[in-house]
């Protein structure tokens, strides 16, 4: 698994090749992954840190995380230094 992906009520899991419907909520699923490489890096996403290919800035405060299979995801002000913290870039 790639990332955990919010979209209103519906939550996905995202895969190298599609996305499939979660039945818990994003924080469900981020209390259950605690011990695990997926962090919060927005609001509405939970990314597995293993799979950020590269970070690119976007603004001042915000970041733009691309994983292995290419899919991008921005990183909110709030968690931004918390994932380059992480990811010790």
């Amino acid at each position: 698994m790639l990332a955990f992906q919010a979209d209103g009520d519906i939550t996905w899991i995202v895969t190298a090749k599609q996305r499939y419907m979660a039945t818990q909520n994003l924080s469900a699923i981020e209390e259950r992954l605690r011990d695990s490489p997926f962090r919060r890096i927005h609001r509405n996403a939970l990314v597995n840190i293993e799979q950020i290919r590269k970070m690119s800035v976007l603004t001042s405060q915000r970041w733009l995380v691309t994983l292995n299979n290419g899919q991008e995801f921005i990183v909110s002000k709030r968690q931004a230094k918390n994932v380059r913290d992480v990811l010790s870039w």
